[in-house]
């Protein structure tokens, strides 16, 4: 039957094999065997691999610490090797690897003459192996090599890679070299990496070819004049933090002696036709520049002069005309320490860059910007980005940005404004002028004052999107045009879903953006946005807004489309809240708005949804939104609504009228509801949400229960996520899911079993994700649909799942191979749980082979049994007989053991008379200690001994109590050796005992005579001799080896427990009996 079920299996696997490679496990590689990938594997040395299509292996992430000379001679058209962070150097080793030493053998690479890449970054090494000359890229970075004086033997190479072989955590406590000879050498080299080397100058013979140069975090102290004369190619030149600015360094700081700058000659940079793109001078301590330091860089479009202390330069620096080419530039943290200028003066050379497009301010520390400085920003025509993010402004007129068209983004962020009005007339006669000035918060007088609001402090929440983006939030603001706009169609995008960052770049892209995050604002006014109608992004997010919003506070903002208010304390009760963007608006954040929903009795509304018709994306998360809130949601245009962080188990828990809370969102095409506390979701819930959505999160709740039996009703969902729940079972029937149905995540709950029923009907499941769970094996008979041959499923996840492995599942250890599904970290984490010696396996690593022939055999095994019996059984009596019949009783015999016959020896008081020399110590203490104790106290049968000094008749002669010794034993042991002199003579004891033994032997044919010798060298008396072929087993002698004891002692049981009559020699015993 196994052999019949496996075939059953097999049939509807057999089609789907061919695809996932499996060749070189725990490695993976592809469908054509080019790329073998054994990255992070629990690998200890190279496997050995005989392959003519692999082009490309990754040994990184290994514990693989020696490469020997003909570890890739199996791979002849090898053009890519890594074998990456297998020992890193210094104090970047971890704890558990002090003691790693990585060895490559020097000839280990020379053979493989079509080898291009080579990537040996992070292995500790000290010197540099053999390479072969068709050598193009070399990584040899995070090591310990500092001293290169040879030449690399390889003319063609490209890249090379050198940083981090001598700085502060791999530290080597002497300068890096590289010679002269070195470059001349590679003729072809184009990029070349040398930062954190501890290099003290410039290397000389630099290849004249060389495009990309990095000299970052070194300890030069002088760029000469025409350091880099004869690199006419070069396009990129990094030499940021040599003398670095220690002031606010956030880690081990190396500033040059006395504090002093780089020194920069006016020709540091010259080439005749120079190059250049991208020059880094970052954190070099320097204040000014050489007059005519730039004017040679004629195509340079990109400088880095940020960390520096160029303040002053700011303000009056002459070098900006020079850069008339220069398309971005970075002059962030350019502050001089413990000082803050009233106002941002800007030198009027900055408007000769005239190619300008993003200009970097931050971090310069002054309270307001200058009409002079505008006007110098307003002659940058092409200017699309002014970043002045943490500079402690406290005053601003927004009414610049109407000045500069050109503009896209405008970063206020991380600044102190808070935009308070101060007039002199009511509040009635501020709005027949339609205009107020603003003042500083911080300085001035404070009488005319309005009402103050109380004090608060922004929301410690999650980040303002997406837990999972908090680390994108910088890389977004300062280069949001070199991230591409995200496909956010559930129906054709299934493994990505669109948080609110992605509509921003959507909506915003070519669009003017204003941050004015994380400042001081305390309240909205709508004098604020005077002449900002250009606007169309606008941030105010972790502000100290505390007010209710009402109509009219942004009417002048008549493009906005995206509004960022998160973080913030508003009330949103009023139902013209937004009215003036109702046409505009199409991406709403008021997340993290909790300290109204918070307060208790206090009733909400959200009724300004209604007036929104353009709004598409609306984030209320992290609200604490749970109850006295309005019974629906109602928007006819909301498509993206991110409810998460909220309290929908208090308003589904007992009132009925929330359960249609979202019902009336009609074009709702995703809803993120998780974080919501949710044990349970009713079939009232699900069957009123609205039937457009696509996108369904109920996700990291406490699901427990989830109504499978009405998610028809849904008949347009096709991502259903429920992940990080305790969903412990799926039902075992048919569930309709709908035509569009195509991702289902169950990961990180606690299903155990996967009904065959359950996925019948999901014909159109694409990805199922069921990583995490408790799954310990699967139905062989009854397959899920999903995994049947003919299913449209593609991705499917398992990892971390305790299965069980033994032969009763290895047919799903063949699936896992043949399978085309895409399944992650199939060959790591895919693991055996049970059972315990197999815990922690790769469910991969089971014997297929060794289980199917189990299976598969019986029926051989059982004929073979069969031929044995009746062919070769019969032969062997035949010959063997007599032989064999004599083992059988000898195994018969070992099996049953010795036993005395009931009734046989009743007569006998003793086993045995133990007869010895009295006089002699040594024996005395044989038997009392080793022969008494053996015999009486251990073994499986205990004997009953009979001694002269202990079981004697006091009073009675001693020749009748001889005589009622050897007459009341079963046997008779003589203990012989020789005398305490030395002396061969027998006690007279002895003599008498071994003439009554003889005389039993005569009148009884009762042989109960057992010798024991303890000296090696016995007299040979011709008594022992002839007692030796007779009977032989006895006549026994004490072993000197101890480990034959047990042999001795398990004779001496025998020898008593058996007639010796019966073990005499029949070629001898017709003439004794």
């Amino acid at each position: 039957m196994a052999l019949v079920r496996n075939l059953f299996i097999f049939s509807h696997l057999l089609p789907l094999m061919r695809t996932t490679n499996l060749k070189f496990f725990p490695c993976d590689t592809d469908e054509n065997v080019t790329f073998v990938n054994c990255r992070a594997r629990p690998l200890t040395y190279i496997r050995p691999i005989k392959s003519h299509s692999v082009e490309s292996i990754d040994l990184s992430w290994t514990k693989i610490h020696l490469v020997q000379e003909h570890a890739f001679d199996g791979l002849p058209n090898l053009h890519t090797i890594k074998i990456m962070e297998n020992c890193l150097p210094g104090k970047m080793r971890a704890l558990n690897d002090r003691h790693c030493k990585m060895k490559i053998h020097k000839d280990a690479f020379k053979s493989l003459h079509k080898l291009e890449n080579l990537y040996l970054s992070g292995n500790s090494l000290t010197s540099i192996p053999r390479l072969p000359e068709s050598l193009k890229f070399l990584d040899l970075q995070t090591n310990s090599i500092f001293n290169i004086s040879r030449h690399l033997g390889t003319p063609d190479l490209e890249t090379l890679r050198l940083s981090s072989n001598c700085f502060d955590t791999n530290p080597c406590n002497q300068s890096f070299y590289i010679g002269e000879e070195v470059f001349r050498h590679l003729p072809k080299l184009k990029v070349l990496w040398l930062g954190y080397n501890n290099l003290t100058a410039v290397p000389r013979g630099l290849p004249p070819l060389l495009e990309h140069l990095d000299l970052r975090e070194n300890t030069i102290t002088e760029v000469s004049e025409g350091a880099f004369s004869n690199l006419t190619r070069l396009e990129h030149l990094n030499l940021e933090w040599n003398c670095q600015r220690c002031d606010h360094a956030a880690r081990p700081c190396f500033p040059c002696p006395k504090n002093l700058p780089l020194a920069l000659h006016p020709n540091s940079f010259f080439a005749a036709n120079s190059s250049l793109f991208f020059l880094s001078l970052r954190g070099n301590s320097l204040r000014t520049f050489p007059q005519g330091l730039f004017t040679p860089l004629v195509r340079l479009q990109r400088l880095d002069i940020s960390d520096n202390l160029l303040a002053c330069a700011i303000q009056n620096g002459t070098f900006f005309g020079e850069l008339r080419s220069l398309t971005w530039i970075s002059l962030i943290y350019n502050y001089e320490p413990l000082i803050t200028f009233e106002e941002l003066i800007l030198s009027p050379h900055i408007s000769n860059m005239s190619r300008l497009e993003n200009l970097l301010l931050s971090g310069n520390f002054f309270r307001t910007l200058s009409k002079e400085s505008l006007k110098v920003l307003s002659q940058l025509g092409n200017l699309k980005k002014l970043e002045l993010r943490m500079n402690f402004i406290n005053s601003s007129d927004l009414t610049f940005v109407k000045e500069f068209p050109s503009l896209v983004y405008i970063d206020l962020s991380q600044n102190m404004l808070n935009f308070l009005p101060q007039c002199s007339n009511s509040s009635s006669q501020l709005v027949a002028r339609g205009s107020c000035r603003t003042r500083n918060l911080y300085s001035g007088s404070h009488h005319d004052q309005p009402v103050i609001f109380r004090d608060r402090e922004a929301s410690a929440e999650s980040n303002v999107w997406e837990s999972d983006q908090s680390n994108v939030l910088e890389v977004l603001k300062y280069n949001m045009s070199d991230i591409p706009s995200n496909d956010c169609d559930l129906r054709t995008n299934l493994s990505y879903v669109c948080t609110l960052w992605d509509f921003r770049q959507r909506v915003c892209q070519n669009e003017l953006i204003l941050d004015l995050s994380q400042n001081d604002i305390l309240f909205l006014y709508k004098e604020m946005f005077l002449n900002m109608d250009n606007v169309v992004c606008l941030d105010l997010s972790f502000n100290y807004m505390n007010q209710a919003i009402k109509g009219g506070l942004f009417i002048n903002l008549n493009k906005v489309t995206f509004l960022n208010l998160s973080y913030n304390r508003l009330d949103l009760y009023y139902r013209e809240a937004f009215s003036e963007l109702k046409s505009t608006l199409k991406v709403l954040d008021i997340s993290n708005n909790e300290f109204h929903f918070q307060m208790r009795g206090m009733g909400h509304r959200f009724e300004f949804l209604q007036n929104l018709i353009s709004l598409e994306v609306l984030g209320m998360a992290n609200n604490g939104i749970g109850m006295r809130v309005d019974q629906r949601l109602i928007s006819n245009s909301l498509k993206y609504l991110y409810f998460s962080g909220n309290h929908l188990d208090v308003l589904w828990q007992s009132e009925s009228k929330y359960t249609h809370f979202f019902q009336n969102l009609t074009n709702l095409i995703y809803l993120d509801i998780s974080n919501n506390h949710l044990k349970s979701v009713s079939p009232e819930v699900l069957c009123n949400l609205p039937g457009s959505i696509e996108g369904l999160t109920i996700g990291n709740n406490k699901l427990e229960y989830f109504p499978w039996q009405n998610i028809s009703v849904l008949g347009s969902l096709c991502h259903l996520n429920l992940s990080n729940n305790f969903l412990y079972f799926l039902p075992p029937r048919e569930t309709e899911f709908g035509a569009n149905f195509s991702v289902l995540d169950l990961s990180h709950n606690h299903v155990s079993f996967i009904p065959e029923d359950f996925f019948s009907k999901a014909d159109s499941l694409q990805s199922l994700y069921l990583s995490h769970n408790q799954i310990k094996e699967l139905n062989h008979q009854r397959l899920p649909a999903p995994f049947k041959n003919g299913s449209g499923l593609r991705d499917l996840t398992l990892h971390v799942n305790p299965f069980k492995c033994d032969c009763d599942s290895s047919w799903f250890a063949d699936f896992l191979r043949t399978t085309p599904l895409n399944i992650p970290h199939l060959t790591t984490q895919v693991l055996c749980g049970f059972p315990e010696s197999q815990q922690g396996q790769s469910i991969l690593s089971i014997d297929q082979r060794s289980c199917q022939d189990i299976y598969g055999s019986s029926a051989f095994l059982v004929c073979f049994f069969f031929a044995a019996m009746f062919t070769v059984l019969p032969l062997l009596k035949h010959l063997y007989g007599w032989d064999m019949w004599y083992c059988m009783q000898v195994l018969w015999a070992g099996h049953k053991g010795y036993s005395q016959l009931a009734g046989l020896n009743s007569r006998y008081l003793y086993d045995a008379f133990v007869v010895f020399d009295t006089s002699n110590q040594a024996v005395r203490d044989w038997v009392y200690n080793e022969l008494t104790l053996r015999l009486e106290n251990s073994g499986h049968r205990r004997f009953c001994v009979c001694l002269e000094e202990r079981d004697w008749i006091p009073g009675l002669s001693c020749i009748d109590n001889l005589h009622n010794a050897v007459h009341n034993s079963q046997k008779t042991v003589f203990v012989l050796s020789k005398g305490a002199n030395g002396s061969e003579a027998m006690p007279g004891v002895i003599r008498q005992a071994f003439f009554m033994v003889q005389q039993r032997l005569l009148d009884e044919k009762v042989d109960a005579a057992v010798l024991i010798l303890l000296d090696e060298m016995f007299p040979k008396l011709k008594y022992l001799q002839l007692r030796r072929r007779l009977c032989r087993k006895s006549v026994l002698s004490w072993p000197r080896n101890p480990r034959a004891q047990p042999l001795f002692w398990n004779r001496m049981r025998m020898a008593l427990s058996s007639d010796n009559i019966k073990s005499y020699d029949n070629k001898m015993s017709e003439g004794f009996i």
